[in-house]
């Protein structure tokens, strides 16, 4: 395996400066290699000639080599629930999932294919049909059979943290007793069934669930159609990589979840780099990868090996390779969109450009992305989100650029937006008194002919604090909501303080922020 050697810095650089010469040496073989006993340590069954892509197979899809956990809760809300996806392989893909404190997802079962999560933060209550309900933290690795019912809730104090491994071609279901259902995924229409008997963690003879970080061993956890998931723990060989072994290549996406200790990772177009915990490492079909533990020492480190083949095949080498593929390749751009209505309408969106660099470009880095809104003759160049206003169509168009100068082909979107109502507010006295203790009365209006109530505002806060109370007016143009006056304690005295209270609005599915503000009188 692929390890650090040990010693000082001049070592590591050395090492450091090996890789990245080997690799721009380049591991390509083109059209086919030969397969043989020789050079190679592992003992091979079959000799074959395997076809390996001529180019390498580019990251696209929003797919990264590497996705630093770190990075991925940089901009997450601690106070809201998210998904991200962050391996989209055609076989099997990978989403992080954050709950905030308290949320829970609905009863659901998988018709074809297992499914099975990695816990890594806070504390989760898992409702599995026919099992005994159980609590999983940090390190637990749970598997669900097909067509048996499950759900998830943060029992916890703090947002929980999971990911989960599931086939992009299953399906999912939902009891007959639902009290509501998602949208059906486009061109299908919910129809009442009856299905098959569920699958049974007997056939597989693998548990359950596994507390991988109390007891780590290495085992295969999940073996099953479409979904293979395996630990593979060990220490390294302190040899550094000289070019000998590349590894070896899938016709097939692999992806690996760091789950203890420092993983170091060659794959075939990238610099050498080693993944932390809670790190994904993703290697694009036919791209020579090779891992191991950084640096090499007695501890232990685990990877979660991922992909849709259990039994499948490993191409390993036998000459060195002919020439590097051209890379040439543009970088991938993808537009983060919030949730949707059940009819397709977004509220105010906010939009976020993702720009990837192209693991098959000649240089890594992104230089920039720029978009065009609504036909606009000129792009403006992405600084950071911005959102979409107008109710109507919009047309988004974008792309990036890398810093060898690839540029990608436009994408263009549609989506329909819609405005949210424009609130007001007022205190009632006008006069913010905080000498006294008590309750403030806040008042949230909209124009006079509109209704808040089908918005279906939530979550009303006033610098943070949520409300003692909140209830809509009889005819629902206003909310009338109580704080207590300790959630002003920040508010500095004043004749002109700008007092700023926010929440959510919930339409038809989708949500977007509600912020309303005012100026008062401040006396301390």
């Amino acid at each position: 395996m692929l390890q650090h050697c040990g010693g000082g810095t001049s070592d590591l650089q050395r090492l450091e400066t090996t890789v990245r010469n080997l690799w721009r040496g380049g591991w390509a073989i083109l059209g086919a290699i030969a397969l043989s006993a020789v050079a190679v340590t592992q003992a091979h069954a079959v000799n074959a000639w395997s076809p390996k892509p001529a180019q390498l197979a580019p990251y696209v899809n929003g797919n990264k080599p590497w996705t630093k956990l770190s990075e991925v809760l940089a901009d997450k809300d601690p106070s809201q629930s998210w998904r991200q996806l962050i391996v989209d392989d055609p076989n099997v893909s990978g989403t992080y999932v954050g709950m905030k404190v308290g949320d829970s997802t609905s009863g659901k079962l998988s018709a074809d294919h297992r499914f099975a999560f990695i816990v890594w933060d806070g504390q989760i209550e898992v409702t599995i049909q026919g099992q005994t309900t159980f609590v999983a933290t940090k390190g637990f690795m749970v598997q669900v059979p097909f067509r048996t019912q499950y759900s998830l809730k943060n029992v916890g104090t703090t947002p929980s943290l999971h990911f989960e491994i599931w086939a992009p071609e299953g399906t999912d279901l939902y009891p007959e007793n639902s009290a509501t259902l998602p949208p059906p995924p486009p061109g299908k229409v919910w129809y009442l069934s009856g299905i098959d008997a569920p699958d049974t963690y007997a056939r597989q003879g693998k548990p359950v669930f596994r507390d991988y970080l109390a007891s780590p061993s290495q085992a295969e956890f999940v073996r099953d159609d479409r979904i293979f998931v395996n630990a593979i723990r060990g220490s390294g060989a302190a040899s550094p990589p000289d070019g000998s072994n590349p590894g070896h290549f899938h016709s097939y996406g692999e992806f690996w979840f760091i789950m203890e200790g420092r993983i170091s990772y060659l794959i075939e177009g990238m610099s050498y780099f080693a993944a932390t915990p809670g790190d994904i490492v993703y290697a694009t079909p036919g791209r020579w990868h090779l891992a191991g533990n950084d640096p090499p020492t007695t501890l232990r480190s685990t990877r979660i090996a991922i992909n849709g083949y259990p039994a499948g095949s490993h191409h390993w080498p036998v000459t060195q390779p002919a020439a590097r593929p051209e890379q040439m390749t543009p970088p991938e751009t993808r537009a983060m969109l919030p949730s949707a209505t059940s009819g397709g309408w977004y509220l105010n969106p906010t939009v976020k450009l993702r720009g990837y660099p192209n693991a098959s470009s000649s240089e890594d880095e992104l230089d920039y992305s720029e978009y065009w809104l609504d036909g606009a003759p000129d792009p403006t160049r992405y600084s950071g989100p911005f959102k979409i206003n107008g109710t109507g169509t919009h047309t988004l168009k974008f792309r990036s650029v890398d810093k060898a100068g690839n540029v990608e082909e436009p994408k263009t979107v549609t989506l329909s937006t819609m405005d949210v109502p424009p609130v007001s507010l007022q205190f009632v006295p006008s006069i913010l008194n905080l000498r006294t203790s008590g309750l403030v009365t806040a008042v949230i209006a909209v124009p006079a002919g509109q209704d808040l109530r089908p918005w279906g505002v939530s979550d009303i806060r006033a610098l943070g604090s949520p409300a003692v109370s909140a209830a809509y007016s009889a005819d629902g143009r206003t909310i009338v909501a109580t704080f207590n006056k300790t959630a002003f304690a920040s508010v500095p005295a004043g004749d002109a303080v700008t007092v700023t209270v926010t929440g959510q609005f919930n339409y038809d599915g989708a949500q977007a922020p509600m912020t309303a503000s005012t100026v008062v009188r401040v006396v301390r």
